[in-house]
């Protein structure tokens, strides 16, 4: 783990995974983020004892001190380390945001594949299983 970063984890052949890497990067002045795509084994280890089933589910991230966030909450890890949206987490952290932040999020989420491009073509590593139709 990188002393003093934030983990987060995501899925490096998701289209919006990879717009809100490039998108959020840039506010990252202090470089306080470190993305790592778990399709990756050696990431994936690191992300012990998450799977790929709970990392593709919600998207995880790992503080420095090393705790885990995922979903909504991981979003707020972020937010609170960049210096321009850091004013943004308190307001997400009341209700209603509590409240429909999650719901929003699982549904962008389970449907990242459809909405923001078709997945990655099946690999030895069996990733396309992750987004087929049937669960």
């Amino acid at each position: 783990m990188s002393k003093n970063k934030i983990e987060v984890y995501t899925d490096g052949g998701c289209n919006l995974c990879r717009w809100t890497r490039a998108h959020v990067e840039p506010y990252d002045r202090g470089h306080r983020i470190e993305w790592l795509d778990y399709n990756d084994p050696a990431i994936l280890r690191r992300a012990s004892p998450h799977t790929r089933e709970d990392l593709a589910r919600e998207m995880h991230a790992r503080t420095p001190a090393g705790r885990w966030a995922k979903g909504t909450r991981r979003g707020l890890r972020v937010i609170r380390v960049l210096p321009r949206w850091r004013w943004l987490a308190p307001i997400l952290s009341i209700w209603p945001f509590t409240r429909l932040g999650p719901v929003f999020y699982r549904w962008v989420a389970g449907h990242r594949y459809t909405l923001f491009g078709v997945p990655p073509p099946c690999d030895e590593t069996g990733a396309c299983r992750l987004h087929s139709s049937e669960k």
